[in-house]
């Protein structure tokens, strides 16, 4: 039986956002608690867990049984790129005075394009 807070997160967990980061920005709570949620759903079955270096990413069980569609090897070249750029560049953002908003939307665009390659089993480098 899931408690209501577990229900609104596999919800989230549904429409995408898939690492403890981003969880915890959307539920305004910590990334420890974010964390700490996400392990608690694993424990009870409904959530897997991919890790990418440092990064770690949930998503539902029942989405693992689908293949995700097919991306051209240059499309998820271009994508490596892209996610390589962001990389080197977010030290110089934090630099920059951006409001909140600004950087978390930064962030949330480098970890879908690092999601998109690890879903697809693509190597970072």
């Amino acid at each position: 039986m899931l408690s209501v807070r577990e229900k609104e997160i596999v919800e989230i967990i549904r429409k995408g956002t898939s690492s403890p980061t981003l969880l915890a920005a959307e539920l305004k709570i910590t990334q420890s608690g974010a964390t700490q949620a996400l392990q608690k759903l694993e424990k009870k079955g409904l959530l897997s867990r991919t890790r990418s270096g440092r990064n770690v990413f949930y998503r539902l069980v029942e989405e693992e049984k689908g293949e995700p569609a097919a991306i051209p090897d240059a499309d998820l070249e271009l994508i490596r790129e892209s996610y390589h750029a962001l990389s080197r560049v977010w030290s110089h953002i934090l630099r920059l005075d951006l409001t909140h908003e600004e950087l978390t939307k930064v962030r949330e665009a480098r970890n879908l394009l690092e999601e998109i390659l690890v879903k697809r089993g693509k190597n970072l480098d």
